[in-house]
């Protein structure tokens, strides 16, 4: 999927020529001609670049700026200034407000695919540190929610099924209380190499919050998922049974869902919904409770 330059500027001829200096990027491009349908088009898709005019009708580019960098779901997207002012102040202004950059008009192509490409890099690693979870390396719940609607549409666009498997460690709070915030850090990140190391390279492995983690498996049916959640209980009650010289016995709850069942809003739900509450289980450690969500309400 290409990235996108969303250009907000009032010049139509101004966007024609930047699309055709940024043609050979390989990028989508859209544009919008005034400040306010400049923040409606950044909202939703958000746009992976932001070439924002300072002199627009309405809100001018500064007031767009604030804007978009005061909101939270906006506020990475990097934005270079365009404007026909050199003039100083400006410049720190629209820096002080959260630009990446500023281009004077008029520029050569060679200065604003350089800039761009800059730009494009300054958020490819934002994503990169914001979107995985440190402790354990994963995909974090940011990339989850940002990703989960798109892992769907291409499995029903191939016309595959694909399952969701919610995992909690059992007995979290416990396991710190007995050993420590230490151990029980060092337990997650053996459930998340064990989760990695048991999942295809295109399924999705993410950290979901301190003691649940999600599975978004391709080509694969609730079926298909609780044999895969059955086969990771196995594996981590063998390999956590002792960790170190500490008997710690750790297991896994799992939760199941899929395609046929839910959709993209609603997919993780299920799978959470699935997993059993603390009263369904016997309390006994090394006990393996997997549920799917086949008795569930189908979703409409």
């Amino acid at each position: 999927m290409p990235e996108s330059i969303l250009i907000i500027d009032d010049s139509v001829p101004l966007h024609k020529l930047i699309k055709s200096y940024l043609a050979p990027e390989i990028l989508k491009i859209r544009s919008a001609y005034d400040g306010e349908s400049g923040l409606t088009a950044a909202a939703n898709p958000q746009p992976s670049l932001i070439l924002l005019d300072m002199d627009l009708p309405g809100i001018d580019g500064f007031e767009v700026c604030r804007r978009l960098k005061a909101n939270s779901s906006t506020a990475s997207i990097p934005i270079i200034f365009l404007s026909a002012s050199a003039v100083t102040s400006e410049k720190v202004k629209s820096l002080e407000l959260g630009a990446m950059d500023y281009i004077v008009k008029p520029f050569k192509p060679e200065e604003l695919c350089a800039r761009v490409r800059a730009g494009l890099r300054a958020k490819f690693n934002w994503d990169a540190v914001t979107m995985v979870d440190g402790p354990t390396g994963l995909f974090n719940r940011a990339y989850l929610n940002s990703h989960v609607s798109l892992y769907i549409a291409l499995a029903r666009r191939f016309g595959t099924p694909a399952a969701c498997i919610m995992v909690r460690l059992d007995h979290y709070d416990a396991l710190a209380a007995r050993h420590g915030d230490a151990v029980v850090s060092d337990v997650i990140r053996a459930v998340a190499r064990i989760l990695l190391n048991e999942c295809r390279t295109g399924d999705i492995v993410c950290r979901f919050d301190e003691s649940k983690f999600v599975l978004l498996i391709s080509n694969a049916n609730r079926k298909d998922g609780r044999l895969l959640a059955e086969r990771l209980g196995a594996k981590i009650k063998g390999q956590l049974n002792q960790f170190g010289s500490l008997e710690i016995r750790a297991t896994c709850t799992f939760g199941v869902s899929d395609t046929s069942v839910a959709n993209g809003d609603t997919l993780i739900d299920r799978a959470e919904t699935a997993l059993p509450g603390p009263d369904q289980r016997v309390p006994n450690l090394v006990d393996v409770v997997c549920e799917t969500a086949d008795d569930l309400p189908v979703a409409a």
